[in-house]
């Protein structure tokens, strides 16, 4: 991509709004079809399906409002910038079914959506640069990196735990866009689908 042009700011970008609206995860499995755009300026991916489906099957994870967070930090050593992206969030409340859900995805290699509070939907774990020809063996996906919580000690304080999930890949997260239906969240909120 040559530079050749700047960047304008708009006005909806100064009415952005901060914050993490929902959180979906799922492991990569063998085969595992992810479409990244080659047109010039655009950074996204357009299909992610399971193999040989039409749709992938995700987690969604509820959270307590305004506790994710997505960062993205960047280093560059002899040529090569690192990106580690990191996406935390609170789950309020211990209890069993949580650690279940925490226990299932403490091992796995993840792919993570986060969809802001602007609609913009941005993939963790998935990266194309220099991605083996198998999309599952190219180490740049997301993981379960901290789990940090408590009852805490007084009636008052907060009992629960914050997750963070981490990817270390060699290009900025990229925004999912489709022509097709999207994401889709089922009826009781607890899955969604992608194409």
């Amino acid at each position: 991509m040559a530079i050749d042009t700047g960047l304008a700011i708009v006005c909806d970008d100064l009415q952005a709004t901060g914050g993490i609206k929902r959180i979906l995860i799922r492991a990569w499995a063998d085969g595992d079809d992810v479409d990244y755009s080659t047109v010039a300026g655009q950074h996204t991916i357009t299909k992610i399906v399971d193999t040989g489906a039409a749709t992938a099957t995700w987690g969604v994870y509820e959270f307590k409002n305004e506790t994710p967070a997505l960062t993205i930090s960047a280093t560059k050593e002899m040529g090569s910038t690192a990106f580690e992206c990191g996406l935390s969030f609170f789950l309020p409340k211990l209890e069993q079914l949580k650690f279940d859900l925490i226990e299932s995805i403490t091992n796995s290699c993840l792919m993570v959506i986060a969809v802001d509070t602007n609609d913009n939907a941005f993939v963790l774990g998935a990266s194309q640069k220099y991605s083996n020809t198998d999309q599952v063996r190219n180490q740049t996906y997301a993981q379960l990196t901290t789990v940090e919580g408590g009852t805490g000690a007084a009636y008052a304080d907060e009992s629960g735990i914050t997750i963070t999930l981490t990817a270390r890949q060699f290009e900025m997260p990229r925004q999912y866009v489709t022509a097709a239906t999207g994401i889709e969240v089922a009826a009781g909120g607890l899955t969604a689908t992608t194409d």
